[in-house]
């Protein structure tokens, strides 16, 4: 597999510093002023590429929410069974609260700041996300393959149990990842799936 370039844009810069920076000072708290320091640039130059905090917010929660959403299609229109769906999904956001954590901060943390209409349709994007998993675990309880009795304390509970990676893998990066994901999957997929 030949590498493909990696070089970094501007815009792509400015969102993962600001990613930081709103994880470690919220959302609030950062100004331009402390994003262009991060980058290493003017304040005024920012604007360049960027119109102001709230469209880096939006870009950031935008991005991870359409990256959850295209999975999902791919899945929904597999020949998988529900079991194996789930498995994918939650291999996914292991991937994504593991590798893109600063991100996956924001994206859990901070939508909340968020304005109309671009908060109503970050929403709707995750009931829409939040709705389709539940149907996979249902039609999983439906074909006797999940164990459970409540959809939703399923999903929500799987949901949380990967979350923490978002504050805990960025500081223990030296742990190999495919180890990390075996380990959560076994004991989430041990929960859920009849043997």
């Amino acid at each position: 597999m030949s590498k493909t370039n990696t070089k970094k844009t501007k815009k792509q810069i400015i969102l993962e510093e600001s990613a930081t920076l709103f994880r470690e000072k919220g959302y609030s708290a950062t100004t331009m002023r402390d994003i262009a320091a991060k980058v290493g640039v003017e304040a005024a130059s920012l604007y360049n590429h960027i119109k102001g905090k709230e469209q880096i917010l939006s870009k950031i929660c935008f991005s991870l929410a359409d990256t959850y959403t295209s999975k999902m299609e791919v899945i929904l229109n597999s020949k998988d069974s529900a079991i194996e769906k789930i498995k994918e999904l939650l291999l996914l956001h292991v991937e994504i609260n593991a590798m893109s954590s600063p991100l996956a901060s924001v994206m859990n943390d901070e939508w909340r700041h968020l304005t109309e209409p671009e908060r109503g349709e970050f929403l709707s994007k995750r009931r829409d996300y939040e709705n389709h998993f539940l149907a996979i675990i249902e039609e999983g309880i439906s074909d006797g393959t999940v164990i459970v009795s409540d959809s939703k304390v399923a999903l929500y509970t799987m949901l949380s149990s990967i979350r923490w990676l978002q504050h805990w893998y960025h500081s223990n990066k030296d742990m190999d990842v495919e180890a990390v994901k075996e380990t959560i999957i076994g004991l989430l997929m041990k929960g859920i799936e009849k043997k």
